[in-house]
């Protein structure tokens, strides 16, 4: 097996210079780099990534636990993490905690055995001191993890305002807002409380329907549904994130309502599918790449900068993107 020397040789340059191309250390010319890179490919080498971490107390991997990556939305945000951090020269280590509270709290410790440099956490099924006592980067995706970890999220306060301002102008009287388990420490609780108080200014009727921690899809969705459209057969406007927006419209059409004549639907999330399926969804649009980008940035700085200061919380703007459901 080729080393370290054989790849010097072959190059016809030192040990030391090697090293420093490997460990992109001080400046090497770029007709040295190629001989380098080009003995290594004849060689087949393929650094020790273990021994690289150790001399450079950096193993440029990156853990991400999320709630579920078959979600569209999370799907997309680790896509745009993946992208942001291989840019920047670090890898992914994708971790699916399908919230359990056990099977996250395995991932992490797989995480620190691999030396991970830092972590996002967009789950949390762990107390807070879980969290807290890790001797780790983190980043918190629309999560509160603990005062010292910066949270990244949209402006969920924004977005609840935009839907229920949209359902005023449209005229509806009589609301259904879908909301998740409002015991899970997240800003997009604010969302919530910030759609029903516009209505409740606005003597608009509004009906909100919590679901229980877990429920990510069509399955779990359609007994809640159907049970809230029974019991509201005035409705004329329903809120809910993308995917269960895609079941209420499901729904709807096999109790012969029309979309939006006889209910008037607005999505949360602004996933991808939601502008390609009949009929296109009206929706909040988080900024998901950019929440991506400023998770990485954010943690990148934590990585780079041995300081104490902890940067702020990041909350970016949504918008509503008008579709056929309006």
């Amino acid at each position: 097996m080729p080393n370290i020397k054989d790849v010097a040789n072959r190059a016809g340059v030192s040990v030391t210079t090697v090293s420093r191309i490997m460990n992109n250390r001080g400046y090497i010319s770029e007709s040295t780099r190629k001989k380098v890179y080009d003995a290594m490919e004849e060689l087949n080498y393929h650094p020790n990534e273990m021994a690289k971490s150790l001399y450079t107390k950096k193993s440029n991997l990156i853990g991400l636990i999320l709630p579920d990556v078959s979600i569209p939305f999370y799907a997309e945000e680790a896509k745009h993490i993946e992208e942001a951090l291989y840019m920047n020269g670090y890898k992914l280590l994708l971790c699916n905690a399908s919230n359990n509270c056990i099977r996250e709290k395995e991932y992490i410790a797989m995480l620190q055995r691999n030396q991970v440099d830092g972590i996002i956490i967009g789950s949390h099924t762990l107390k807070l001191e879980e969290y807290t006592k890790l001797k780790l980067p983190i980043i918190a995706l629309d999560r509160f993890l603990g005062k010292d970890i910066p949270v990244i999220s949209a402006d969920h306060t924004q977005g609840g305002s935009l839907a229920a301002n949209e359902f005023i102008r449209l005229g509806c009287k009589n609301v259904i807002q879908f909301i998740g388990n409002t015991q899970v420490a997240t800003p997009a609780n604010e969302k919530n409380s910030t759609f029903s108080e516009i209505m409740k200014n606005n003597n608009i009727n509004c009906v909100n329907i919590e679901f229980p921690v877990n429920f990510f899809s069509f399955e779990n969705y359609l007994p809640f549904i159907k049970t809230a459209l029974d019991a509201n057969p005035n409705v004329d406007g329903i809120f809910a994130v993308d995917t269960i927006a895609f079941a209420v419209i499901k729904e709807l059409s096999f109790r012969n309502l029309k979309v939006p004549s006889d209910v008037k639907i607005i999505g949360y999330d602004g996933i991808a599918i939601g502008s390609i399926i009949a009929p296109i969804l009206t929706t909040i649009k988080q900024p998901i790449r950019d929440i991506a980008n400023s998770a990485v940035s954010t943690l990148l700085y934590l990585i780079n900068n041995d300081s104490t200061i902890v940067p702020s919380d990041i909350k970016l703007p949504v918008m509503l993107s008008q579709g056929q459901t309006t």
